[in-house]
């Protein structure tokens, strides 16, 4: 199996990322783009607070779609807040559905709040974690 400890960088993942791709070779690609996600969480890494690097790996996996109003949401509301209303919302965002379906429920906003459940208001946790079973998704 392929060595992920060695990739440094985000572009060395993209990199590794594409040649898998190419040459169809899935379980390569899944631990590169686990290796990325964990490379950019590390660099948005807040040492007072793991719930920062964590979102910023999902943030990472996410990427798959435009994420700029993700980081406009980011900006003006912060992670935690933006992590309750999407949480809060009526349906699922596009993000967990993609997320869901690559076989990454642990890189969903959900999945982070059933992480940090102590830290979120009951009813969110309620809500993640119902939207978690509902897609036979282990709790964390």
């Amino acid at each position: 199996m392929y060595d992920v400890t060695k990739l440094k960088t985000v572009a060395e993942c993209r990199l590794v990322i594409q040649r898998a791709r190419q040459r169809n070779v899935p379980a390569v690609y899944d631990a590169v783009f686990r290796r990325m996600c964990q490379l950019v969480g590390s660099a948005n890494d807040d040492p007072s607070d793991p719930l920062v690097k964590d979102f910023y790996e999902t943030l990472a996996a996410g990427r798959t779609q435009p994420a700029h109003r993700t980081r406009q949401k980011i900006a003006n509301k912060g992670v935690y807040q933006s992590l309750i209303e999407w949480t809060r919302g009526k349906t699922e965002t596009d993000g967990f559905k993609i997320l869901v379906d690559a076989g990454l429920p642990e890189y969903t906003g959900e999945y982070l709040v059933a992480r940090y459940a102590k830290r979120f208001p009951a009813d969110v946790v309620s809500l993640a974690r119902e939207r978690l079973v509902a897609h036979k998704i282990a709790l964390p």
